[in-house]
């Protein structure tokens, strides 16, 4: 049960956080004045500061409300920077509540996804292992 107060993140976040956590970085909600959003924390310090519109909000009880998307960088300085804006009065409107335009900005951003080793060297590892045991 979740307390009327408490941030919840509509589904339509849901490739934004899937996105994080394949490449490893850490999110969370935060709340002001009404309003929430998503916050993704970059290893240099500086965070992304995504949002909807605020019509359905990152606590949305009415996800489908929203018309857009706002994506920022926050600089551990406290600059802020606009990256993208496909809400109604936003640069990108014509792309509207799409994620995947919201995606290819962030992914630019986004330390690169850890890479996977080699099935053959996990392979030799594990018959090392194995061998030892015997």
């Amino acid at each position: 049960m979740t307390l009327p107060d408490t941030p919840v993140l509509a589904p339509a976040y849901s490739p934004i956080t899937e996105l994080a956590r394949h490449r490893g970085v850490t999110f969370h909600i935060a709340s002001r004045r009404q309003h929430a959003s998503l916050l993704l924390r970059l290893p240099d310090g500086s965070l992304l500061d995504i949002t909807d519109d605020g019509v359905g909000g990152a606590t949305a009880r009415k996800p489908s409300g929203a018309t857009g998307w706002k994506a920022a960088r926050i600089l551990p300085t406290g600059h802020y920077t606009p990256l993208y804006d496909s809400t109604l009065l936003g640069r990108y409107h014509h792309l509207g509540t799409d994620p995947d335009p919201l995606l290819a900005v962030l992914a630019r951003y986004l330390p690169p996804p850890p890479s996977m080793p080699d099935p053959r060297t996990r392979r030799s590892h594990l018959l090392r292992r194995l061998l030892r045991l015997t």
